[in-house]
């Protein structure tokens, strides 16, 4: 087993108020859309029940080469903060254990900072944290994308 640890943070601001950004993760639909990093790869969500205590089950990659998100949402207040831990699976093996944070703030010059701390454990080395590093990024730039398109 190669495990790898890292903590990674993004901070991003919004020119929306926060209930916005806490809809674009809450809708389905629209985390769908920006949640895939490229068009390439395919973000579905199978399950969900975005709640304190509730869980989630998504299906991310690309043609023959699917892996599977389950997520256990330890903590949700509406248009501030999720925290949620998520198992990255590809078929009977887990590759990551990860406890991430959304927060979400007003900027001091109108809209939303969104703080997102991953905290991530690879049981596959260091290759899928690059994987969580890149493929957040990306999602944040779709993301940013989105809510610029009302």
């Amino acid at each position: 087993m190669d495990m790898q640890h890292e903590t990674i943070t993004f901070e991003r601001t919004f020119p929306v108020s926060p209930a916005r950004v806490f809809q674009a993760y809450t809708s389905e639909k629209e985390r769908e859309k920006w949640s895939a990093p490229n068009k390439e790869t395919h973000f579905e969500i199978l399950e969900t029940d975005l709640r304190t205590g509730g869980r989630e089950k998504a299906q991310c990659g690309t043609e023959g080469n699917m892996m599977t998100m389950v997520v256990a949402y330890h903590f949700v207040e509406q248009d501030r903060l999720i925290v949620f831990t998520e198992e990255l699976w590809c078929d009977d093996q887990v590759l990551t254990v990860a406890l991430i944070t959304f927060d979400l703030s007003e900027a001091k010059n109108g809209g939303t900072t969104l703080k997102l701390t991953d905290q991530v454990t690879s049981l596959v080395g260091n290759n899928v944290i690059s994987g969580h590093r890149s493929g957040y990024g990306h999602a944040l730039k779709n993301l940013e994308v989105l809510l610029a398109n009302g």
